[in-house]
């Protein structure tokens, strides 16, 4: 080994002895905090980083490992090792932002595990020299090579070092009130420069399911649950042996008893208005249909099986109140699952400090982008469901994905480059 001209042998060395390198690192100092590479610190990391690549390539005629760097031998193992250690952070359960690995090595922080780095470290190198050995012997043929090579630096460079400069922050909208303030995974307070103001909340929801409990809670039967989905179109349904019979559905309902205790209660203490287990205990009257805020989905339904026959009321409830069951017997109850959401957004007024005034709708997966942010529907109160009163936005700045985008899309023409030329070398051979 060590004898030029070197192989696979020596460059695999290379790669092994970074990832071992770092895993002392990571033992020693432990992982990496990319946030001491904010800016300008990644812009003076980035200018050093190119100027010892420069070095490098002038130093090639002098010294053989300068001229290793760029062979297939050095680049494969490296290759190999790096598409080995993404796919392991594929495969592994991440940890979240602001929180410390899970495990002893590393592997669920990978971004800040050294091996990682130190082997991504060396790919880079790698690419880069390519790139500035090509330049230097630049022929026109190998322009979409060099294309990609470029492509390629330009991600891997600009992609890590530009995301300590990423901001990640959660933003509470109560409705109707301006907000500027966002809180980052450590919970500090930021200040931003733009403000969201939530004008209107909306949410589509699934019907909710009827099933069957034991007493300890768990659905029936337990090694497969069983369901009824309380569609407009679906009348009837059998659950662990029992007929299920919908006689009554009020989508938007609240209790008959709180409807006339509502009456009695002034308009400025609504808001505090609660009914607890006891009173749907008491409460005699059914379910009316309303539009009033805290209504939920509410069924009457009969059960029969066999000579037996159970009837009555069962309801999700809502925060307004609580749910409602049908006891069948003295081991299974007829329950109604919470709706669950099947689409929900916001509409928001945003107001920069430029003076931009905008209106937007943000659903989740689908952000509105404004002055370098981008504004993603994230949550909202569960507790009140489709009634509630703020939404939960994540606001992500990151101002070096144009450039990370540059790169991605200089990668996307050179491999297109490469094609056409090696599809018109085979063209001109079967000539």
């Amino acid at each position: 080994m060590w004898n030029k001209p070197y192989t696979l042998k020596e460059g695999t060395a290379i790669t092994v002895g970074l990832s071992v390198t770092g895993e002392l690192l990571q033992l020693t100092i432990g992982p990496l905090e990319w946030g001491i590479f904010v800016w300008p610190a990644n812009l003076v990391v980035l200018a050093v980083f190119m100027a010892l690549l420069f070095v490098i390539c002038l130093l090639r005629k002098r010294y053989y490992f300068c001229r290793f760097i760029t062979t297939v031998q050095a680049a494969v193992p490296a290759i190999v090792l790096a598409v080995l250690l993404t796919i392991v952070m594929g495969l592994t359960r991440q940890a979240a932002e602001g929180s410390p690995s899970s495990d002893p090595i590393g592997l669920t922080k990978m971004l800040n595990f050294w091996p990682f780095i130190l082997v991504y470290i060396w790919l880079t190198v790698i690419v880069g020299e390519a790139a500035l050995h090509q330049l230097a012997t630049f022929k026109w043929r190998k322009l979409p090579s060099f294309v990609c090579h470029i492509g390629l630096f330009i991600v891997l460079t600009c992609g890590t070092l530009g995301s300590a400069d990423m901001q990640r922050l959660k933003m509470y909208c109560e409705l109707g009130k301006p907000e500027w303030r966002g809180i980052d995974a450590w919970n500090n307070v930021h200040e931003l420069p733009i403000a969201i103001q939530l004008e209107k909340f909306t949410i589509e929801e699934y019907p909710p399911k009827l099933m069957m409990i034991d007493r300890q809670g768990i659905p029936q039967p337990s090694k497969r649950p069983e369901s009824i989905v309380a569609y407009e179109n679906i009348a009837d349904g059998r659950l662990n042996g029992w007929d299920i019979h919908i006689v009554k559905r009020i989508q938007n309902a609240i209790p008959a008893s709180m409807v006339k205790m509502i009456s009695k209660i002034p308009r400025g203490m609504m808001a505090n208005v609660r009914m607890d287990s006891l009173g749907m205990a008491r409460n005699t009257g059914g379910f009316v249909a309303t539009d009033a805020r805290g209504s939920a989905y509410a069924l009457y339904v009969k059960a029969v099986r066999g000579t037996v026959e159970k009837e009555g009321w069962v309801t999700c409830g809502s925060y307004l109140f609580p749910f409602q069951t049908l006891r069948l017997d003295d081991k299974h109850t007829l329950v109604m699952s919470n709706p669950e959401p099947r689409r929900y957004a916001s509409i928001i007024d945003i107001y920069t400090e430029d003076g931009k005034n905008e209106q937007a709708e943000v659903e989740v997966n689908k952000p509105y982008s404004i002055n370098g942010w981008k504004i993603y529907q994230l949550g909202y109160n569960e507790e009140m469901g489709k009634w509630s009163t703020y939404s939960v936005f994540e606001l992500v700045s990151n101002p070096w994905l144009p450039v990370v985008y540059i790169g991605i899309y200089l990668l996307l023409i050179g491999a297109v480059g490469i094609f056409l030329i090696a599809s018109s070398r085979r063209k001109e051979a079967e000539k």
